[in-house]
């Protein structure tokens, strides 16, 4: 498997946990398991990590052509309109 490809797989598995930890550490802010401070740490954290990791997923294009082919063999690939 290409490198490109296997950073791409890996970004989109990242990309989805870290939705996922954001949506966590809001219910579980909002249901008092954790106080306002851990909420805000895990939140930032979830958002940076998306938005480090979200570009390689769903526009691989913005970093070449190699990267748009590469976006093309991956596991999850958004839906091209």
């Amino acid at each position: 498997m290409n490198m490109r490809v296997m950073i791409i797989n890996l970004a989109s598995v990242t990309a989805i946990l870290a939705l996922l930890a954001g949506l966590a550490s809001a219910i579980m802010a909002f249901t008092g398991a954790v106080d306002m401070d851990a909420y805000k740490l895990i939140f930032n954290l979830a958002s940076l990590l998306w938005f480090i990791t979200a570009p390689l997923w769903f526009v691989p294009q913005i970093f070449g052509e190699s990267w748009k082919e590469a976006g093309g063999k991956a596991w999850l690939k958004p839906k091209e309109s």
